[in-house]
């Protein structure tokens, strides 16, 4: 019982702890109240998108529904309501940081473990930054770590309603960001290799299969009937692969999709199918005529992957703070990996880390898109703290 308290007040003080900063920063950014569009991102889509989903306007399928999904019901009030959804926003990006404290402590990291995991995310910068941002990273993070929490708790007990909701958080998560769609595949490949751990495991990944599918049929049913075509989320993937064929920062942010909107525009590709097959079609095009290059480019963005931190337009001082947090938190994950091995269940977060890695050293690439896996690294990252200070401990203590 005593336990039990400990850990609800652990995470309720980290809760406020990411709280705070998520309302500071959004007060000191401007950004707590209403929303203003400076042209860095593109949150005006998913708010346009919510908008098409109250029947007021189109619905696009260039973006993933999930977000703009959960925006809805806000702005069904209005546009008064977008200020609500901002501060919902940043309650769900503090509680991510709970998320990933349960989560080390599912693992069985121990206290100090889930304590910094908690910790780090909670003043992670781009957790903090992209909280105040009407984009999906803040819903998509916190489904993830949530998908991942129910998972081990599945895989170390053998609960069939664990896996379950595994597989609502995924369908939903997959929703949010097609890169999750993808990942079913690799939890179900990492199941039967470390299928020692849990006798149970092929039942755990039917359950969550099917409650992950289902939660796709009604979107993809609905695009059926729109366009009667096969979507389940999105439309997007041969413009993505097409966009990601660069390393260039400037081109990244701006110039190609720039580029790309005025060449499908001057094509008359007005349907988003056949602007999609026309750059997926025009992508495998350089690459058979350029493996080499396609290889090395590939090989370059898997690397930057890691980088420490982010690009312009962030300012030099946001850069080389959010550079020493990173360079902190990565230093920490390194030093937990063996300690972390061991422990039943974790090899699936690795396997997120070598997917995310895999999908973007191949499609666009952006800091941004390795968020998702920063929890993750928190939690390596608190095993590592943990180890640390046992290694330093007196003996006997």
């Amino acid at each position: 019982m005593d336990r039990e308290i400990g850990k609800r007040r652990d995470g309720l003080w980290i809760f406020l702890a990411a709280l705070a900063a998520r309302v500071a920063w959004a007060v000191w950014a401007g950004r707590f109240w209403g929303y203003r569009d400076d042209g860095a991102y593109d949150d005006g889509v998913f708010l346009d998108m919510a908008r098409g989903l109250l029947g007021r306007g189109p619905v696009a399928l260039t973006h993933a529904p999930g977000y703009s999904m959960a925006l809805a019901p806000f702005l069904a009030l209005g546009e008064a309501g977008v200020s609500p959804a901002l501060w919902a926003q940043m309650l769900l990006s503090a509680y991510t940081a709970v998320l990933a404290r349960r989560l080390a402590s599912a693992l069985s990291l121990g206290r100090t473990a889930a304590l910094t995991a908690g910790l780090f995310v909670a003043f992670h910068p781009m957790l903090v930054f992209f909280s105040a941002r009407m984009m999906s990273e803040s819903l998509f993070t916190a489904l993830v770590v949530g998908f991942f929490l129910a998972w081990v708790g599945a895989w170390r007990t053998g609960s069939p309603r664990d896996a379950a909701w595994a597989g609502l958080l995924g369908g939903l998560a997959s929703l949010t960001r097609p890169v999750m769609l993808p990942f079913g595949g690799a939890l179900a490949l990492v199941a039967l290799w470390r299928r020692r751990e849990q006798p149970r495991w092929a039942a755990l990944v039917a359950v969550c299969g099917l409650v992950w599918a289902a939660a796709l049929v009604p979107w993809t049913a609905r695009n059926w009937a729109e366009h009667h075509r096969f979507a389940p989320v999105t439309v997007q993937g041969g413009w993505n692969f097409y966009e990601g064929l660069t390393v260039d920062p400037e081109e990244i942010r701006h110039t190609r999709a720039r580029a790309m909107g005025e060449e499908a525009r001057a094509l008359g590709l007005s349907d988003p199918f056949a602007r999609d097959e026309h750059f997926g079609a025009k992508a495998r095009s350089w690459i058979r005529a350029n493996p080499g290059a396609f290889l090395r480019l590939c090989a370059v963005k898997a690397a930057r992957f890691w980088r420490l931190a982010p690009e312009p337009p962030h300012s030099r001082l946001v850069r080389l703070g959010a550079g020493v947090f990173t360079l902190a938190l990565f230093a920490a994950a390194l030093a937990g990996l063996p300690a972390a091995a061991a422990a039943p269940g974790v090899w699936f977060l690795f396997a997120w880390a070598a997917h995310l890695n895999l999908l973007h050293a191949v499609f666009a690439s952006n800091l941004r898109y390795r968020l998702p896996l920063e929890p993750v690294l928190a939690v390596l990252a608190g095993a590592g703290l943990a180890a640390l200070l046992r290694r330093r401990a007196p003996p006997g203590t």
